[in-house]
């Protein structure tokens, strides 16, 4: 890993509607976050998003940053999830 990286984990989870992942991800490139792996799963009406992303050129903070990202899921009604990766492995670690 590029240690000049600070890599952040984004999760998304709601119903499935038109809409999301181009809300989601224009936050995202507005706030100049490189997303740098992602996975979506459709299942039925569900829809989940989880990215990977590196935030060491972000033009905002990482509160701000979650500020914007919580607004725009309030826009798409679905839930917004923003980790450093470090604390999100930690929670899940097996």
């Amino acid at each position: 890993m590029n240690n000049n990286k600070e890599q952040v984990v984004i999760t998304v989870l709601g119903a499935n509607k038109p809409g999301i992942l181009a809300g989601i991800t224009r936050t995202i490139a507005d706030s100049n976050v490189n997303v740098e792996d992602v996975s979506q799963k459709i299942m039925q009406d569900l829809f989940a998003l989880m990215m990977m992303t590196d935030f060491s050129a972000a033009n905002c903070s990482f509160e701000e940053f979650q500020n914007r990202m919580q607004t725009m899921g309030d826009q798409l009604q679905v839930k917004v999830f923003i980790q450093h990766e470090d604390v999100f492995r930690y929670q899940h670690r097996l």
